[in-house]
């Protein structure tokens, strides 16, 4: 049920972060999706299926790198942006609303296949690949991002650092993020091969989430629902420890360009060639 699933599960709410995270993060998961894209080595002409895409920056990069892409995400607010994108750079990329646990589209039909940061927030992301696997011709390959190693996430770690320093020790959270249910590389790797999938080496990624100043940044916090409830739920401190989270960013980096490092993991995994992928 939609109560049950956390803000970033919840499609609708996307909806309301278009605009700013194409801004403020777009430009991250470019770095990783860059790296995803160079693995599948997409011939020119490839038909490539991009799954829960986001504002497009995956599927728009892959279309200059020669493939003929389709783009999925069941928010539609994303799936205009990527439509109006693609449409401004006379790039192959078609877009459709539709959830990833059960795609609307042919079997075999995709020679290549991506996810970055998207698959993995399904509420049930093993059914969500296993779509995908089906929607890949054998022998096809699809590459997967997910994050890995969560206390090197610096902006999650110094906006929480911010809320304690404000606040006192902040409780626990009821339930682990969703998207970082795979940050284990063998949980990522059982994922993969849950599809029926030839499962290759996972890789692990590093990359920085670069803005302008730390004002420009902590002005635009919440470019996601997850992080948006999060600053809701600092209640009356909100705006202090957003403040603290500019000061100390500040503090260590200057009041110019700031970076904040990322890591997360790529999986590359192989239909058969012959046999079937695993039932959804």
């Amino acid at each position: 049920m939609t109560s049950d699933l956390q803000p970033d599960q919840r499609y609708a709410l996307w909806n309301d972060h278009v605009p700013v995270y194409e801004a403020v993060f777009e430009p991250l998961t470019d770095q990783f999706a860059r790296a995803a894209i160079t693995a599948l080595d997409l011939a020119p002409g490839t038909l490539c299926l991009d799954v829960a895409a986001g504002s497009g920056g995956a599927a728009l990069m892959a279309a200059r790198a020669g493939a003929r892409v389709v783009a999925i995400d069941a928010a539609p607010g994303m799936v205009r942006r990527v439509r109006e994108r693609a449409a401004e750079a006379r790039l192959p990329v078609s877009a459709a609303v539709m959830d990833a646990q059960g795609l609307a589209l042919p079997d075999a039909a995709f020679a290549a296949a991506l996810s970055v940061f998207g698959l993995i927030l399904c509420p049930d992301a093993g059914r969500a690949l296993a779509e995908a696997a089906r929607a890949l011709r054998p022998g096809g390959r699809i590459a997967v991002v997910t994050w890995t190693e969560p206390q090197n996430y610096e902006l999650v770690a110094r906006l929480l650092a911010a809320a304690a320093a404000v606040r006192g020790p902040l409780p626990p959270p009821p339930a682990a993020p969703a998207q970082l249910r795979y940050s284990d590389p063998a949980a990522f790797r059982a994922l993969l091969a849950s599809a029926g999938l030839a499962v290759e080496p996972i890789r692990r990624l590093e990359a920085n989430l670069e803005a302008p100043s730390a004002r420009w940044l902590a002005e635009r916090l919440g470019f996601a629902p997850g992080l948006a409830a999060l600053l809701a739920a600092q209640g009356e401190a909100r705006e202090a420890v957003i403040a603290r989270f500019c000061a100390d960013l500040e503090r260590d980096q200057g009041a110019g360009p700031v970076d904040l490092r990322a890591v997360a993991q790529l999986g590359l995994a192989r239909r058969s060639e012959t046999g079937p992928v695993a039932a959804s």
